[in-house]
């Protein structure tokens, strides 16, 4: 396996926010577009039983004369993140994606997944900020992503 690097994933790539700030060597940085808190409980039950989403609330953006985008304050919690960007994946190859070093270092969190197909694997991400709570704005860097093609 090798990863791409910035010109083949700018092939790939749909709906960047700003590709050349975006893609770094053979990084590609992911921007956050909407927001959802998860509120009230899910049900997942055995495989015979249908699975019940939690429910989720749309936090709109909050807007301030003058600012071109929007922010949400996020208090601890655990929020559905949607992307900007959307990626197809060549055949046999790999997206990996990682929190964004600048969550970390403020308390926020999503996991690290393996995708394949990014239509089918992709509906957002599951955002989990700490105790204190965080400010973010519309298209702030959420994730960095690796994609791996046989080779």
């Amino acid at each position: 396996m090798r990863f791409l690097g910035a010109d083949e994933i700018g092939r790939i790539l749909r709906f960047a926010v700003d590709q050349g700030s975006q893609l770094q060597g053979d990084t590609l940085t992911l921007t956050l577009l909407d927001v959802e808190q998860i509120m009230g409980e899910g049900s997942l039950g055995s495989a015979d039983a249908e699975p019940e989403d939690a429910r989720r609330i749309k936090r709109p953006a909050k807007r301030s004369s003058g600012q071109n985008r929007g922010s949400w304050d996020l208090a601890q919690g655990s929020y559905w993140v949607t992307y900007n960007e959307r990626i197809e994946i060549p055949a046999a190859g790999l997206l990996v994606l990682q929190p964004h070093v600048n969550l970390l270092r403020n308390g926020v969190w999503h996991p690290t997944l393996v995708i394949r197909n990014w239509d089918d694997q992709m509906e957002g991400m599951l955002l989990t900020v700490a105790a204190r709570g965080v400010k973010v704005e519309e298209n702030t860097a959420l994730s960095i992503a690796h994609v791996l093609v046989p080779g």
